[in-house]
């Protein structure tokens, strides 16, 4: 990908596009589990009251809704699959023996170094906490998800400055690119979750 773009950083984007082109049925296939738990949370909180007079029909009803719930879980393999290619790169080009830039983020004259500008980890935060803030847009909520609290947005956000600082640029590249994916695919399930509900 390199001698086909001359830049790293394109290389590096071009990366990660490709791995989560692959990734995308898994990743999904992964969000309609969850979206499947959800609403598996909120059938039992209703199996329960319905039937809280009567154990043996109660046991009978969780049986039959954890066996639903089992074969939902086996979308949950996205993130997991992403760490071996995060911890590589990081690694590959930490060793890599000369300095070099990239036309991507032009103020740095390496990005095996982290930046010093703060303007990497900035444009990750605000990037990543999109696909978040979606489930607070009327047009795109999904019935039975939960919306992510804004005290755990911020968590998130502050984790996820001083992890891309910390970071060499390389990585904050593949994160961003990462993130920016994240937005479109949600984005996409959103409104075909929308469209086949209606």
């Amino acid at each position: 990908m390199f001698n086909f773009t001359g830049d790293w950083g394109l290389a590096i984007v071009l990366l990660t596009i490709s791995v989560r082109l692959v990734l995308s049925p898994m990743s999904f296939k992964q969000k309609k589990s969850m979206q499947q738990q959800q609403k598996f949370a909120i059938k039992m909180q209703e199996l329960k009251e319905k039937y809280k007079n009567n154990e043996d029909k109660l046991e009978l009803e969780i049986k039959k809704q954890s066996a639903q719930s089992a074969k939902s879980m086996m979308g949950c393999l996205v993130t997991l699959l992403q760490l071996p290619i995060l911890t590589t790169m990081w690694s590959v080009f930490n060793k890599i023996p000369v300095s070099v830039g990239t036309y991507l983020i032009p103020w740095v004259s390496s990005i095996k170094v982290s930046d010093s500008y703060f303007i990497v980890p900035l444009v990750y935060v605000l990037v990543s906490l999109v696909p978040s803030l979606l489930s607070y847009v009327t047009l795109l909520k999904i019935d039975g998800q939960a919306t992510i609290s804004k005290g755990n947005i911020v968590i998130m956000a502050v984790v996820g400055l001083f992890v891309v600082k910390a970071a060499p640029i390389a990585v904050g590249i593949y994160l961003i690119t990462t993130s920016l994916f994240n937005f479109l695919e949600e984005l996409i399930f959103r409104i075909y979750m929308r469209k086949l509900k209606t």
